[in-house]
């Protein structure tokens, strides 16, 4: 077996030596067994820190690898050129250290820059949150906005670190802006909580006015009432929707009764009203029968009696009761007028009025006679003409006046 190569050897005794500039220099020994096996001893030292250098290499130049693994391999490498324990190529083993010191380098310069670049999209983004934050400080969906700021709080976590100064102000930024909405959304419910607390007790007077009423029978006034008390309840404000629904109940219920009873009254009345249009409408064919009058008094009379029974039979359903009373109104105004007309018949005074009228009329017509009678002596026939024309409408009128004192009397 070998027991030497270019770069060292084993003596007789089974001392390693490696070559150098300045002669062998002794790395060690192997007592223990032959001197081809301490050769491939310290020659497997070699190829075995060769082989994590070609690891190493290929790890750098794949983006993996540790930078304090890869520091351990250089740092290995250096050991074993400046103090050797192994045989092989000191100067293959310095370029390789060179050329991975070289790469990590670069991958610190890279890390650095990745690193940089992370802190300024870190930084824009907590940005972006932040400002997004200041605008929902003012915000009144307090529900919606709650849970957004959540969100945005576990959106902060998440994001890669800035700055620490700069994320610092940012943090300020977003706690404040959180801070501002918690405190206003705390004012509202508590303005909101006592809103509430006054609803309630509004709501609960109204119940306790409408407890008071709703076994009342007096029906129009107290239908009027809850019509009041339910404007009463819309005007207070809502309280928690748990309690409005419950109140809600508690009032709709009373009003449900009163009404309810209130309807099975109407009912029961309507049964007693459509009853009362019946016996109505039977008086009313015997009042319009009486038309058309021919005797006043006989009609008055039996029309008095009419009007008695009709105020003894009490209501009728309220969409007939403007139809049948405008018909016994109609056969009422008939019997006025005639009355009227007798009554005007029968006047002193229309009866004198009637027959001075006759009087003045005959007087004028005997003047016009005496008048006509000396123009034509006179021989005005102009005048004449005109007289004439005078006493055609003084005749006209005459007649009509004697033919309506004729109806007095």
């Amino acid at each position: 077996m070998t027991t030497a190569n270019e770069f060292g050897y084993v003596d007789g005794e089974k001392n390693a030596f490696i070559n150098s500039e300045n002669g062998p220099i002794k790395i060690g020994s192997f007592p223990d067994g032959t001197a081809e096996e301490a050769f491939a001893f310290f020659t497997k030292r070699y190829t075995d820190l060769l082989t994590d250098v070609e690891l190493t290499v290929a790890r750098l130049q794949d983006g993996k690898g540790s930078i304090d693994g890869i520091t351990a391999v250089t740092d290995r490498i250096q050991s074993a050129i400046d103090s050797p324990n192994l045989i092989g190529d000191l100067k293959n083993l310095a370029i390789a250290k060179t050329q991975i010191e070289t790469a990590l380098e670069a991958r610190k310069v890279a890390n650095a820059a990745r690193k940089a670049e992370l802190k300024a999209q870190g930084l824009a983004k907590r940005t972006a949150v932040v400002e997004t934050a200041e605008k929902l400080a003012t915000s009144n969906a307090w529900k919606v906005t709650t849970e957004k700021f959540k969100e945005l709080l576990e959106e902060w976590k998440a994001l890669p670190h800035a700055d620490k100064a700069a994320e610092q102000e940012l943090w300020a930024r977003f706690r404040k802006a959180r801070s501002t909405f918690d405190k206003a959304r705390k004012v509202h419910f508590e303005e909101l909580n006592t809103v509430r607390t006054e609803a309630v007790a509004g709501k609960q007077a109204v119940i306790k006015k409408a407890q008071e009423i709703a076994d009342s029978t007096e029906w129009a006034t107290t239908a009027n009432a809850f019509k009041r008390l339910m404007s009463e309840w819309k005007e207070l404000p809502r309280a928690a929707k748990a309690k409005e629904d419950k109140l809600w109940i508690e009032f709709k219920s009373l009003q449900d009764r009163f009404f309810a009873a209130k309807a099975a009254s109407e009912s029961v009345r309507d049964e007693e009203f459509a009853g009362n249009l019946v016996a109505k409408t039977a008086l009313l064919e015997k009042a319009e029968a009486l038309l058309p009058i021919t005797d006043v008094e006989a009609t008055k009379k039996a029309l008095r009696d009419i009007q008695e029974q009709w105020e003894k039979i009490g209501h009728v359903p309220r969409d007939a009761k403007e139809k049948i009373e405008r018909r016994l109104k109609a056969v009422e105004s008939a019997l006025r007028k005639l009355q009227d007309e007798k009554w005007h018949n029968t006047n002193p005074e229309v009866v004198q009025r009637a027959n001075g009228l006759v009087l003045s009329f005959e007087t004028s017509l005997e003047k016009l006679d005496k008048q006509i009678a000396a123009a034509t002596d006179a021989g005005k026939t102009g005048e004449i003409a005109k007289l004439i024309s005078q006493r055609e409408q003084t005749a006209a009128l005459l007649d009509a006046a004697r033919a309506g004192a004729a109806q007095l009397g």
